[in-house]
């Protein structure tokens, strides 16, 4: 579950890295793989404030503490963000792209990876939209 956490906030940090608009955030992250039962889904809300949304690299943590998976950018338009993901000691690499307006957010990742010997895939898929005004 630290992996699935890991590729859900690498995937935003790209995806956030061009100026959003600011506010109350709601992201819903869907991950399959023949390794779960079936699909796994996190949906949490964020307040995205001003100098924030202009800034992400004051208010994203860092996703990996051990430091294992590193993110390369990749391709960047106005809308659109790539990037390659390498985790050695999971054993897992891959890619995504994001997607973005002001208001929406999509995007997805794809990984693959080997655990006791066994060789998987990892397909994550991150919808985000802004709800409104932070609240408090």
């Amino acid at each position: 579950m630290r992996i699935l956490a890991a590729i859900l906030v690498l995937f935003l940090h790209p995806a956030i890295a061009a100026e959003i608009e600011p506010g109350e955030w709601e992201f819903t992250s869907t991950s399959t793989s023949r390794l779960f039962p079936g699909p796994q889904t996190v949906t949490f809300k964020r307040c995205i404030k001003k100098e924030e949304a202009a800034n992400p690299d004051q208010w994203m943590n860092k996703p990996d503490p051990q430091g294992d998976c590193k993110l390369t950018p990749g391709a960047k338009t106005a809308d659109t963000y790539t990037w390659t993901m390498e985790c050695p000691q999971a054993k897992m690499r891959g890619n995504g792209v994001a997607r973005m307006s002001r208001g929406t957010m999509e995007g997805e990742t794809n990984m693959t990876g080997e655990v006791q010997g066994q060789k998987f895939e990892l397909k994550t898929r991150v919808m985000g939209r802004r709800l409104g005004p932070c609240k408090g």
